[in-house]
């Protein structure tokens, strides 16, 4: 399991400038421990966090977790992006397949349901989505009738309208991501998932009921912050 913890938080102004996200409280606690109760609950055991922006707050963070998961961080001296992130912890998660989380969503969803519809498909990456009626400054994941992804459009200003959205939360298989070079900032949504499209290799699209919250900006935060957890 991959954690992505990197990002700036640069749209959350002087909270993004002193905390990383990942370690915003939600619910009177950092987000980051929220998460990790619930996959340590879905049967993760390990997790790799991965790290950037005041990478020293996660990395102390993480040695003071006492709880089920064998924790450990990444830090990037410079920043991978998402799937360059995936590449740079494979080194440390030996399976064939790879759970990636955005570190800045707030979602508890559970995992069987994702990895049956990963393996039932036969994809090389399964992408958690949810329907929302406006998709603006959003990943928008396009599929067919089989919920076979056919495209992917990472944050287009000029899209809005209803669609499927990116919800953060990925199955990988190690094989997707080998023709990718290591220690390269690589973004899945504008570099991974397209050129694995264009290879004609199957992206599969997994629906979750309830749309998902990030904290990148201040109105989502306070949404976030605003709900029972």
């Amino acid at each position: 399991m991959l954690i992505l913890a990197a990002g700036k938080g640069t749209r959350l102004g002087e909270l993004g400038r002193e905390s990383p996200k990942a370690l915003i409280p939600i619910a009177g606690r950092p987000l980051l421990d929220l998460h990790l109760e619930h996959l340590a609950r879905e049967g993760v055991r390990r997790a790799v966090v991965n790290a950037h922006h005041l990478a020293e707050q996660i990395r102390d963070h993480v040695s003071r977790y006492a709880g089920e998961l064998q924790l450990e961080v990444l830090v990037e001296p410079t920043l991978l992006g998402t799937a360059g992130a995936a590449i740079n912890a494979l080194r440390k998660l030996g399976s064939d397949r790879l759970l990636v989380l955005y570190g800045d969503v707030v979602m508890f969803e559970p995992l069987a349901p994702l990895m049956r519809a990963h393996t039932q498909a036969g994809a090389l990456a399964t992408i958690c989505v949810y329907e929302h009626d406006d998709t603006a400054e959003k990943g928008v994941v396009e599929v067919d009738a089989s919920d076979r992804v056919v495209r992917f459009s990472e944050k287009d200003r000029a899209r809005t309208g209803p669609g499927l959205v990116n919800a953060g939360l990925y199955v990988v298989q190690r094989d997707a991501l080998a023709p990718f070079p290591a220690e390269t900032f690589l973004d899945f949504g504008h570099d991974v998932f397209p050129a694995m499209l264009s290879a004609g290799q199957r992206i599969q699209a997994h629906r979750i009921p309830e749309p998902v919250l990030d904290i990148g900006t201040p109105a989502d935060l306070a949404k976030a912050r605003a709900r029972s957890w």
